[in-house]
This record gives C-alpha cells, sequence and structure tokens, in this order.
C-alpha cells in the first residue's frame, strides 16, 4: 500500500511516496496447533471487553463486605487523592493492573473476579425487552 505524506510547509513541494505494509492482522498458517478453545475463539470472532459500569459495582459491594471504606482503600493503595477510587466506582475508569493486583491481595480473591465482562447477549435482550415495552405497552 502507498502512502503520500505532504509537507506542511507547501502543497507546492513533491510529496514523498513511501512504500510499507501497513496489513495489521497476520495470517494464521499454524491454525491445526491451536487447542480446541483457541478454534473456538478464533471461530467465534468475538472480542470481551469490560463493563466499566458493573465492574465500578461489583468493587463497590466488595469494599463494603470487606468492611472497607474509600479512605481504607485510598491509605492501603498509597494514592495521592480518593478521586480515581470514585471513578472506579462511578465506572468512569478501571483501576490500573497494579491496583488491581494490590487489591486482589488485600481480598484475598482473584483479579477476575473483581472484574465484570460485557455480556453482548445479555444487552441485546435488555434493548429487546424494552422496544416491547414501548411498542405494546403493559397496562
Amino acid at each position: 500500500m502507498e502512502i503520500q505524506i505532504i509537507p506542511n510547509a507547501s502543497l507546492k513541494e513533491k510529496p514523498v511516496i513511501l512504500t510499507k505494509n501497513v496489513d495489521c492482522l497476520p495470517s494464521f498458517k499454524h491454525t491445526s496447533e491451536w487447542t480446541a478453545s483457541v478454534k473456538q475463539f478464533a471461530a467465534s470472532n468475538i472480542y470481551t471487553s469490560l463493563d466499566m459500569v458493573q465492574t465500578g459495582k461489583k468493587l463497590h459491594y466488595i469494599f463494603i463486605k470487606n468492611g472497607c471504606t474509600v479512605k481504607d482503600i485510598q491509605f492501603f493503595l498509597n494514592l495521592a487523592c480518593p478521586q480515581s477510587i470514585y471513578r472506579w466506582l462511578k465506572g468512569q475508569t478501571l483501576p490500573s493492573i497494579d491496583n488491581l493486583y494490590r487489591m486482589a491481595e488485600i481480598f484475598q480473591i482473584h483479579m477476575e473476579d473483581m472484574l465484570v465482562a460485557k455480556n453482548f447477549d445479555r444487552d441485546i435482550n435488555l434493548l429487546q425487552i424494552a422496544e416491547n415495552r414501548i411498542n405494546f405497552p403493559i397496562y
């Protein structure tokens, strides 16, 4: 693929043309070596992402269950201010790997147990239910 770079100084100058292979996806030639679970994942072609709002709710539940306040977590993680923790709880951001690891040690749970993956099937079903309520109101 050819990429043209036009200098900012003047459009009258001759553009520099670079030839570079910009294919992002590698070709998978060794798929026969994959395990069954990897083949199933590749066939489904579904990328998992995290639900920040639900993860924040789960973190809040874990804090309450263990009797910890935001100030306690701030102290344990050696954070300068509690604002980042409030952002986690509101679902605006996610904790860093370092903070997840330290919280996993504090609460004696796996890091994965503090995270909630997005469930696309659930979200689609909830959307369909909402649409059905709009189209067919319950009296």
